[in-house]
């Protein structure tokens, strides 16, 4: 476990942001139009108006991408035993369609089918499907939200395994939210998600048997807007993690978090803002049921905030960090963090070109006496040309070069990759209303 001083500044920071929201409410706030569900159900309203496809009541967006065509330089990271260069690309469609089922609720569909090609590795060979299914429920001071989403990708695992492994995840979720004042709004969220691995195995390790699972979370989010260019929010959350085979029970656990965060909302600012996107820090407190594990805890939260300094120059920064399911028999959850940053130089209406340089590492919470677990590093530099061809084609060329580290072991494990990607049309994509991440 962690020291009583960290555990200590900890606490101290959930109090601060406490305190400073609670601050910020009784504050005496400037005119301005807060996160309302007014606002809210105009951003739905404004998709079907801008929709390129029309017939009806139907509305449509498309696009295509023909992504990640080029060659990488050791498609599993290091991860076997040794290189396996080849070249790959991924390419499909992707589709949205607004129907208004009355005059203020509206049915939303998303999907997306891509097809992953190598050349060499016949085996990675795959298709991946997504699809999110909404309906919202808009008024002048409620808005309301139901979802239905299914994933089935085959995807980069996580940083203990580097392999592509089949996930088919099944959610819902619901979102509630109330302007209780010109300032003010209060959300509500429940959402529930099934994962499932299909019997895949892992040198002998089952990985359905071990990590299939149900996940709960109850959200409950406050706002406050003192200036239409940027908005505070507070977010609790409880979370249930129950995993399906009886051989895995004994990673029942319980998860209790408190966040507080800052948006920036150019979009609606009359002037608008040189700041884009938002970040969170928080706490979050893992309590396992099963008495042989003890609870683990930490600093957590996301963000990701981009800068415009002028017209041909803007910055970003972003990180990340969480608790994730670990695939050890042995180990409940790890700690992964990310964070990094780059570039943007515009150099004309069509051309941009930036670099970005990302960190991420892994730990675990151990105990004293308990094995040691290797701690994963990462390291990756990126530079790409953007090239917008057409109204609405655009070109990208790019290259990334990465190496992982794994401790204590001390291997350095490098890869490399050059090609492009070529994109037609756009969605608006699968969550088109700016509610914070959860955990």
């Amino acid at each position: 476990m962690r020291s009583c001083k960290t555990k200590n500044t900890c606490a101290f920071l959930t109090c601060i942001l406490i305190l400073t929201f609670i601050f910020a409410l009784f504050a005496n706030p400037l005119p301005a139009r807060a996160q309302s569900a007014n606002w809210m159900a105009s951003s739905v309203l404004s998709l079907l108006g801008r929709a390129p496809w029309k017939l009806g009541l139907l509305r449509g967006y498309r696009a295509f991408s023909l992504g990640n065509v080029g060659y990488d330089s050791d498609i599993y990271y290091g991860f076997q035993d040794k290189e396996y260069p080849d070249f790959t690309f991924t390419a499909g469609p992707s589709f949205q369609w607004f129907v208004p089922l009355k005059k203020l609720i509206i049915f939303d569909t998303y999907q997306q089918l891509q097809g992953a090609f190598y050349a060499e590795n016949e085996k990675e060979r795959t298709f991946n499907f997504r699809t999110r299914n909404q309906i919202h429920f808009l008024h002048k001071k409620f808005y309301g939200k139901t979802a239905l989403s299914y994933d089935n990708v085959r995807r980069r695992f996580s940083p203990e395994l580097i392999l592509n492994i089949r996930e088919e995840t099944l959610t819902w979720d619901g979102l509630m939210l109330w302007q209780f004042s010109r300032t003010g709004a209060i959300a509500w969220q429940l959402s529930t998600a099934r994962y499932n691995y299909r019997n895949a195995e892992y040198e002998g390790l089952s990985l359905d048997r071990e990590l299939n699972r149900r996940e709960i979370y109850a959200d409950t989010f406050l706002y406050f807007q003192p200036s239409p260019k940027y908005r505070f929010f507070l977010n609790g959350q409880m979370g249930f993690y129950n995993f399906k085979y009886p051989e895995s029970r004994i990673r029942d656990s319980r998860s209790y978090a408190v966040l507080g965060g800052l948006e920036f909302t150019p979009e609606l600012s009359p002037t608008g803002s040189a700041f884009q996107g938002g970040f969170s820090i928080g706490y979050i407190y893992l309590e396992p049921k099963a008495a042989v594990y003890r609870p683990a805890s930490d600093i957590v939260g996301s963000g990701s905030v981009s800068i415009t300094l002028n017209r041909w120059l803007s910055l970003r920064g972003y990180y990340a960090r969480n608790f994730s399911v670990s695939i050890y028999s042995s180990l409940l959850h790890y700690l992964s963090t990310t964070y990094g940053g780059g570039l943007t130089f515009r150099l004309s209406d069509r051309v941009s070109m930036g670099n970005n340089i990302t960190f991420g590492q892994t730990d675990y919470p151990l105990e004293k006496g308990q094995p040691e677990a290797p701690t994963y590093k990462f390291t990756t530099l990126s530079a790409n040309i953007g090239i917008r061809l057409g109204r609405e084609w655009n070109f990208n060329f790019f290259g990334n070069l990465s190496q992982r580290k794994i401790l204590p072991a001390e291997r350095k494990l490098n890869r490399y990759f050059v090609g492009f990607s070529l994109t037609f049309g756009s969605v608006p994509g699968e969550n088109v209303l700016p509610v914070p991440s959860l955990l």
